[in-house]
């Protein structure tokens, strides 16, 4: 993508549609896309089908919404009742609604969907590669880690470029727990005008940083205040101080204001007030700076919406500017006020862009935002592999802007895995196993795959023991029963669906209740998860929701937040499907299939109940059929019970089985009371 200007930072989105569940909606968008533009002739410039296609999204919204029977993407809950803009306004949420997906090279800048967005609509981009395997990440983690590793940023005016992703990447390699303020002050203050080599010294000059020789804004200022704008303007602005040639001109020029040149009269104002002070002690200039210093305008140009001074109700002149003597809006320098200018105005942009920025590294799965700080996942891969990469894994460059964003043919729009993107060969897969592989004193590669899946599932029963004991999942789906939505994305997450963390939760419930926990938990979750291992969307593909497999048994547990009213038509016969698939593909131990719902339907539940005389045949190629299934169902209310209870997985299981009947009978509304009676009361 090319910025606007010299001055413009890169957003991952828009900030006027900000979503926040951005795996699951970017998909809804980019069908809805598709589907648009086979009807269209063309996008650009054409503001009537742009509002065309933001009503027809609202209204897939609604449906898949009605189809589901709950309220899935709060994103868009003011806009059910959305009315059509002003005339200079149409078209204006078709554009920014698709900017984001834009940016990921799913579609191209004329909203055609790419050869790498159709594969992943199809469920078809390439299988991972070897070292996408090492990562265990899944397809939708994949396609964004893919795409952003190939993102170009170009420069307003050349072919020079920046890579953020990359360079995200390099820093969290050298450097852990990162503020994530001065990560993204750091990745979005970089320019695509700035060579590899200069990129590269700001990951090296952070380290005076990192142990603590200087602190962040020392570091940033001497980084940066050469860069946020132009050498041309720079040395413009310079003179105006020094020639005092303080015109309303060059303060619309220097100290621009989008919306109004009347605000940059306004900062003009404060400006000549503060260097009023700083020279003659003016008390009518004192007044003026403790008045405008509480303007929202000033606070937000002049000081990151704070009010930019100390300042006390019994302060004089002396005490003020002692009270403030490291601030460099009262520096002898009245350039100085200028670079703060520049650095506020920057750090406003970044505060509101960085919200994108975070979901969209965050949802390629290996960086890490929590509590504040910034990591990078499977470190102890990323690191020997750049090494191992060296001056060929470009942080910048130039390139044909036309070319690569504007051909299709361009590998920006390509399905390529991430060997193919950063050219790793063959003989730099030995070297990384080689690498990785004296960390667990082994060369061979069935041994190393098996211990970096062994440290894998280690950190997912950490994770979940420490962010997801018992008692914050019961909380979780009291929340859940009760539909408190806020809540739940509070205590979890705000970047999926409810249904979705439902299931997450479930199966996270399902390892407390397990006696010998002897399952891969890690494999269990049937969502895509993010770099904090919190939920993003369901992965489909026709699967159950959730599968665990022991030594002992095979469980799917099938989830839904349908009322009882819908729920014949929307997961009746999927239930039956999956449960049918995953009994077959469990053949060699027992195998039992659980269905979870705020509330049941007994017509669905007797149904449930009568497969357990009816041959069924399975719905995968050449896997054959069974003789009858054993569908039971709880309440999310009973999953609680169960939980506070203390009931154990096999306990819950061997008192189903022991409940199966033994001949057809006529299965009645009643039929699961008793069995949850017993495993409430007895076991």
């Amino acid at each position: 993508m090319r910025l606007d200007s010299n001055t413009s930072i890169f957003n991952m989105g828009d900030t006027s549609i900000r979503v926040n569940q951005f795996v699951e909606v970017n998909k809804i968008i980019l069908r809805q896309v598709q589907k648009f533009m086979l009807s269209q002739e063309r996008w650009e410039r054409n503001t009537l089908a742009q509002e065309e296609f933001y009503c027809n999204f609202l209204e897939e919204i609604v449906k898949i919404e009605s189809e589901e029977g709950v309220t899935l993407f709060r994103d868009f809950a003011r806009s059910r009742n959305y009315t059509p803009p002003a005339k200079g306004r149409v078209g204006l949420r078709g554009r920014t609604l698709t900017n984001a997906i834009v940016k990921s090279g799913l579609l191209d800048s004329k909203r055609r969907i790419t050869e790498v967005g159709k594969k992943y609509l199809q469920d078809n981009i390439k299988s991972a590669d070897n070292i996408e395997k090492i990562l265990g990440l899944d397809v939708d983690n994949l396609i964004y880690l893919r795409q952003y590793l190939k993102l170009r940023i170009y420069d307003s005016k050349t072919d020079n470029y920046f890579n953020n992703f990359r360079f995200a990447i390099k820093f969290l390699s050298r450097y852990e727990n990162i503020p994530q303020n001065d990560f993204f002050k750091i990745v979005e203050s970089i320019k695509p005008s700035q060579a590899d080599f200069e990129i590269q010294k700001i990951i090296d000059d952070y380290s005076e940083v990192y142990r603590s020789y200087k602190t962040f804004e020392e570091y940033y200022i001497e980084t940066f205040s050469t860069t946020l704008r132009t050498e041309e303007e720079l040395k413009a602005a310079k003179e105006m101080f020094q020639n005092k040639d303080f015109t309303d001109e060059n303060f619309t020029k220097y100290f621009y204001n989008r919306d109004s040149n009347d605000t940059s009269l306004l900062y003009k104002q404060f400006v000549l007030s503060l260097i009023d002070l700083i020279n003659n002690h003016s008390e009518s200039s004192f007044e003026t700076i403790k008045r405008l210093s509480r303007d929202d305008k000033i606070k937000k140009a002049f000081s990151g919406g704070k009010i930019p001074f100390t300042i006390r109700r019994s302060d004089s002149i002396i005490t003020f500017l002692e009270n403030n003597i490291d601030n460099p809006l009262l520096s002898h320098d009245s350039y100085d006020i200028y670079l703060e200018f520049i650095f506020s105005k920057h750090n406003d942009l970044i505060r509101e862009y960085s919200d994108m920025g975070r979901r969209a590294f965050q949802v390629t799965g290996i960086i890490q935002f929590d509590n504040g700080l910034v990591n990078l996942n499977s470190k102890w891969l990323f690191e020997p592999l750049l090494n191992i990469l060296g001056d060929s894994f470009e942080l910048a460059g130039s390139s044909s802007y036309k070319l690569y964003e504007e051909d299709e043919n361009s590998s920006w729009f390509q399905d390529l895995t991430l060997s193919e993107i950063l050219n790793i060969s063959s003989e730099h897969e030995i070297e990384l196993l080689n690498i990785i592989g004296k960390k667990f004193n082994t060369t061979d590669l069935t041994v190393i795959s098996q211990h970096i899946e062994d440290e894998r599932e280690k950190e997912y029963r950490e994770f979940v023991e420490s962010h997801f004991p018992r008692e914050n999942i019961i909380n979780i789906l009291e929340n859940i029963s009760a539909r408190d939505d806020e809540s739940v994305f509070g205590l979890v997450t705000d970047s999926a669906t409810i249904p979705t963390i439902y299931e997450y939760i479930l199966t996270i419930a399902w390892y407390h209740l397990s006696e010998t926990k002897n399952f891969k938990l890690s494999t269990s979750f049937q969502v895509t998860l993010d770099a904090n291992k919190l939920p993003l969307s369901h992965r489909g593909g026709g699967s159950g929701d959730i599968e665990i497999i022991t030594d002992e048994y095979a469980l799917l547990i099938e989830a839904t937040l349908m009322d009882r009213n819908t729920q014949k038509r929307g997961e009746m016969e999927p239930v039956i499907r999956h449960s049918i698939n995953f009994a077959l593909e469990n053949s060699s131990i027992p195998t039992q299939s659980i269905f979870i719902a705020n509330e049941l339907d007994n017509n669905v539940l007797n149904i449930f109940r009568g497969t357990q005389f009816i041959e069924l045949n399975g719905t995968q190629q050449n896997n054959g059929g069974l003789s009858g299934l054993n569908i039971f169902a709880f309440t999310t209310k009973e999953v609680i019970n169960l939980l506070e209870l203390s009931k154990r997985d096999t306990a819950i299981l061997t008192e189903i089985n022991s409940n199966v009947d033994s001949f057809p009978v006529l299965v009645k509304n009643s039929w699961r009371n008793s069995i949850v009676e017993k495993i409430m009361n007895k076991i």
